[in-house]
């Protein structure tokens, strides 16, 4: 297993090049797992399904995903 933890400078103990260097990479993996979780939350206010159901929450997951998808799709074709 990797550390995926980052690590933290502290005064008169500043972090080094290289543990600079392995918290950017790090944070690259961090900051996409994190917008794909916030992007629910912030189109739909909650990341909570009020569903009965198994069927229902399934396809209310996929909607949230087929929506997520469609958008970064988009983004990509104007970049």
């Amino acid at each position: 297993m990797k550390n995926r933890i980052q690590e933290k400078g502290y005064r008169d103990h500043p972090l080094t090049e290289q543990q600079k260097e392995r918290n950017k990479l790090k944070s690259k993996v961090r900051a996409r797992v994190e917008h794909v979780f916030g992007f629910p939350k912030q189109v739909t206010g909650t990341m909570m399904l009020r569903t009965i159901g198994l069927a229902r929450a399934k396809v209310k997951i996929g909607l949230r995903n087929l929506i997520y998808n469609y958008t970064y799709y988009r983004q990509g074709a104007r970049a």
